[in-house]
């Protein structure tokens, strides 16, 4: 769903939320690794592996929606 929006639009306005969604991942899973990680360096390099992969996972289906066609109108073309 592209709710009418140019992929012009859509790309200024996804670039905003991957940014506040990045920022707030770091800080999510440093917080989460300086409370909760026993201090084992080879369980850290796990865990930080592990959450650097998963934070594309849901920016996977925003940059999918921002690289979607616009919306052309019937006869546009010529065709």
């Amino acid at each position: 769903m592209t709710f009418g929006l140019s992929m012009r639009v859509r790309k200024f306005i996804g670039l905003i939320i991957l940014l506040a969604w990045m920022l707030f991942w770091a800080l999510l899973v440093m917080t989460i690794a300086v409370y909760r990680l026993p201090d084992s360096m080879g369980l850290e390099i796990v865990y930080y592996l592990t959450a650097g992969i998963l934070w594309a996972i849901p920016a996977r289906y925003l940059i999918r929606w921002m690289q979607r066609p616009d919306a052309r109108k019937q006869g546009a073309n010529g065709a």
